[in-house]
């Protein structure tokens, strides 16, 4: 009896410690057959495997490796993102963060843009995505708060798509952060290693009664912008700002050189595109 017990008995502290969690995790497999328990115990069960395998394996790697997977399901990803920056000796990653928007957040700042131009049109649009390649300028003003927008990031997608062409690769929707101030833009790119940048934001004159008021608000929000980022990056940036028109004589050629002469004194390079530039099939261009 005493010969099968102590062939029972694991043969170290950390098989013991890794028997221990086998079984318990086991326990919490049952237990999550539960439905009202299951969530928890699903999780319980996954961290105490990976434990049991780390204690059975007893090899340094195996516990860090078991440090991160457990990890995954305790704690928030910003801090795997910081231990991972710690053990790389990354400096950069603390001066400041890059992240790409998520739908909800690129949906929120297209709806603060339409904010900027209802101050300064009186117009509204709303809040959705769309892929469509035909427009027709007649419809336009009687459009849905829904299908403005829809169009909106259409736009956006198409003149980055065009932009790319020229320009190369484009980041799409990007924040900067740092010590809770943040900036953000439709496009980013990052040159010499990362000493400078280009960075882009588009804007579409659906209505071109109004194009003064938001091109020249546009332009002045630029300087802003450009001394936020690189306070927060410490990277000088060049703006360059997308003006999208309906038609190509969509503005006059006065009101374009005016909008030059102030974006050259802000600093700005403003480009105008058309919507059939940049891929859409326009039609009652002249309604």
């Amino acid at each position: 009896m005493e010969s099968l017990f102590t062939a029972i008995l694991p043969d170290s502290y950390s098989n013991f410690i890794g028997t221990i969690a086998f079984i318990i995790a086991i326990v919490c497999l049952f237990i999550s057959f539960l439905v009202n328990l299951r969530s928890h115990a699903t999780k319980m069960f996954s961290i105490l495997l990976v434990a049991s395998l780390a204690f059975f394996a007893s090899h340094w790697s195996t516990y860090f490796a078991a440090i991160f997977i457990v990890a995954t399901a305790v704690t928030e990803l910003e801090f795997l993102q910081n231990l991972a920056a710690i053990l790389r000796k990354d400096e950069n990653y603390f001066n400041y963060k890059k992240e790409v928007l998520s739908k909800e957040d690129n949906i929120r700042r297209k709806a603060e843009e339409v904010l900027e131009e209802e101050y300064v049109a009186s117009k509204t649009i709303d809040d959705e995505i769309s892929k469509e390649k035909k427009i027709d300028i007649s419809k336009l003003q009687d459009m849905s708060r829904t299908e403005m927008m829809k169009y909106a990031f259409d736009i956006e997608e198409k003149t980055l798509d065009f932009l790319s062409q020229t320009y190369g690769n484009i980041e799409r929707n990007v924040r900067f952060r740092k010590d809770g101030e943040s900036v953000e833009f439709d496009g980013v790119i990052s040159e010499n290693n990362n000493q400078k940048s280009i960075v882009f934001e588009v804007k579409w004159i659906r209505n071109a009664e109004y194009s003064l008021q938001l091109i020249m608000h546009s332009i002045r929000r630029s300087k802003e912008l450009v001394e936020k980022y690189q306070k927060i990056t410490g990277i000088k940036s060049e703006f360059r700002l997308i003006v999208v028109t309906n038609t190509k004589t969509g503005l006059n050629a006065d009101r374009i050189e005016r909008f030059r002469e102030k974006a050259k004194d802000e600093n700005v390079f403003l480009t105008f595109l058309s919507l059939s530039e940049i891929g859409f099939e326009v039609t009652n261009e002249n309604s």
